[in-house]
């Protein structure tokens, strides 16, 4: 099967139009994330972009911060997806996936990591980290690189020995992300075999502008490997 694909930091009709006619499997919208990023949408933004997206394509909401917070923009923007990509902790990770299955909203955690290896968690190791993210009812795993100066969207290569440690201790699905780009995605895809890949600023022209030549290259890439 090939790998799935989902193209994040999504901010406008044009680019929506882009992923689908590339044939992406889903589509990522920022929406109000805690820090200034340059891909944030406000909520009413995201729900108007996420309404454009035709059936068979999925639609994510990436944010973070408070369990109430979380599920208000959910409630408003009516994704398929939630991706937490903050600082939430292991009790409002487990309360936010259990009050969105009830909605049929499935709940994605980013374990973010620097280049030692380290989780920005509450829990440092990997290991243990994937261990109890595993036990509260979230759906995916994604594992992606971690600056100071950036929380996501880095462009930064991730520890890909992290990510192989936690691709073996998840007993949920493991996504990529973090410096992957047209040029290395088929490469990557064939050393680790991930279940799914999220590229943001590996297809932009700009920040929050996507490009079609890359956007194309990135697809055909990742087929059949």
């Amino acid at each position: 099967m090939n790998t799935r694909v989902k193209f994040c930091g999504v901010m406008n009709h044009n680019d929506v139009s882009l992923c689908v006619q590339a044939g992406v499997h889903m589509i990522g919208f920022v929406v109000e994330y805690p820090i200034s990023v340059p891909w944030n949408l406000t909520r009413d933004e995201a729900r108007e972009l996420i309404k454009r997206v035709p059936p068979f394509v999925s639609t994510c909401v990436v944010t973070g911060g408070p369990v109430a917070k979380v599920l208000e923009i959910v409630n408003t923007t009516c994704p398929n997806v939630v991706q937490l990509h903050y600082k939430e902790r292991l009790e409002e990770v487990t309360e936010i996936a259990n009050q969105l299955q009830l909605k049929g909203v499935k709940t994605i955690k980013a374990l973010r990591i620097d280049g030692n290896g380290t989780c920005d968690f509450e829990i440092k190791n990997p290991v243990e980290a994937t261990r109890e993210l595993c036990k509260t009812g979230i759906s995916a795993i994604l594992v992606d690189s971690y600056t100071e100066s950036m929380p996501g969207g880095t462009g930064v290569m991730v520890n890909l020995a992290a990510f192989q440690t936690i691709q073996k201790e998840s007993t949920l699905p493991v996504i990529l992300a973090g410096g992957l780009n047209p040029t290395n995605i088929h490469s990557l895809i064939r050393e680790v075999h991930p279940f799914a890949v999220d590229v943001l600023t590996g297809v932009e022209e700009r920040p929050g502008r996507k490009d079609q030549k890359r956007i194309s290259q990135f697809m055909k890439n990742c087929e059949g490997v």
